[in-house]
């Protein structure tokens, strides 16, 4: 009986071991997961916001107050903030038929994440979607 119990009691220990080596890991995988799924949603959300903006440049009588709104809009629902818009040329209403009209919808990855300033700086996550003016 008192074989038993010894065995039992270095059995625990290893168990102690195991999980004091495996917990940091598992807890760095599951937070790993979910912020690259935080960036995969954001990454998404500026994309659907690019699009829709250069969807409605390309109209005829589109006003960039109006495109920046729709985008912010956009953006705003699915919890996005500080983003920067831009518009390649930047004053859409001169373009003319057939020139190409870009939008670009970018903002600070540190700004969008649960993880400390310090782990992304200065980095931006941005899309950008050119169509053709109407």
């Amino acid at each position: 009986m008192k074989h038993l119990r010894h065995r039992s009691a270095r059995r625990n220990g290893a168990a102690t071991v195991e999980l004091s080596i495996c917990l940091p890991l598992f807890i760095t995988v599951l937070f790993g997961s979910i912020e690259a799924s935080n960036l995969i949603y954001l990454r998404e959300s500026l994309c659907l916001a690019s699009y829709e903006a250069a969807r409605q440049a390309v109209s005829l009588d589109a006003t960039k107050q109006e495109i920046e709104k729709r985008a912010m809009q956009l953006l705003s629902s699915r919890g996005v903030t500080k983003p920067t818009i831009t518009f390649t040329p930047s004053d859409i209403t001169s373009a003319s038929g057939g020139d190409p009209v870009t939008v670009t919808v970018s903002v600070p990855a540190s700004s969008q994440t649960l993880l400390p300033k310090i782990v992304y700086g200065q980095r931006a996550i941005s899309a950008q979607t050119t169509f053709v003016k109407e």
